[in-house]
């Protein structure tokens, strides 16, 4: 294992270039990654019944109906920065948006401390509680954290904050929750206080 001080931070750069810092914006790969590690298990476990099943027929369709849905893009459009700005009780300018493969990426830089808060909607077709709290807890032991579950977000939400605020320009440290809400997954990622995520979070369920 390298021993560089935040090796592991999903907000450092790409490898290639040791030692560079990059802001949360770039965390948007961690909730993509996340996508795809949830599809990949919802995946799996739809074909698994299937497998020896006298009437297949039947059994394929409904096994391939999630993976339809799921590329598909999802609806959700980013908030504005007077929402995020009200939400969070820091100023975010209008937010940079992104689509890839049917998700939506939102970053806010602040202005003032140089933070940045990514929120990312995701299609998450059949996926359960228990796959979003499996991939977390893997996602948050890469980082030598702890998940914990965050009550009344969705049908189910996870968070973890990392230990790097030394290293964040905002000296806050980063803060995650993955949502699940309905067939929809809600990534947020901050340089922010879990409060003021949990915040956000609330305030993006009820548009």
């Amino acid at each position: 294992m390298e021993t560089t001080p935040g090796r592991n931070d999903p907000l450092r750069d790409r490898p290639g270039a040791p030692g560079v810092r990059i802001r949360p914006r770039a965390v948007v790969a961690g909730p993509l990654l996340l996508a795809l590690l949830l599809a990949g298990c919802t995946s799996s476990g739809s074909s698994s019944p299937s497998a020896g099943a006298t009437t297949p027929t039947t059994a394929t369709p409904a096994s391939s109906s999630p993976s339809t849905t799921a590329a598909r893009a999802v609806t959700a459009t980013c908030p504005t920065g007077a929402a995020i700005t009200a939400a969070a009780g820091s100023t975010y300018p209008a937010p940079v948006v992104n689509s890839s493969s049917g998700t939506v990426s939102c970053s806010y830089a602040d202005p003032a401390s140089g933070a940045d808060l990514v929120l990312v909607f995701s299609p998450g077709p059949g996926t359960t509680a228990a796959t979003l709290k499996s991939v977390t807890d893997s996602e948050a032991q890469a980082q030598k954290v702890t998940t914990t579950p965050v009550p009344g977000l969705g049908d189910a939400a996870y968070t973890f904050t990392l230990n790097d605020a030394a290293t964040n320009s905002s000296g806050v440290a980063t803060t995650a929750i993955f949502i699940l809400d309905g067939s929809e997954l809600v990534d947020i990622t901050a340089q922010a206080t879990l409060a003021q995520v949990e915040s956000v979070a609330r305030s993006v369920l009820s548009r």
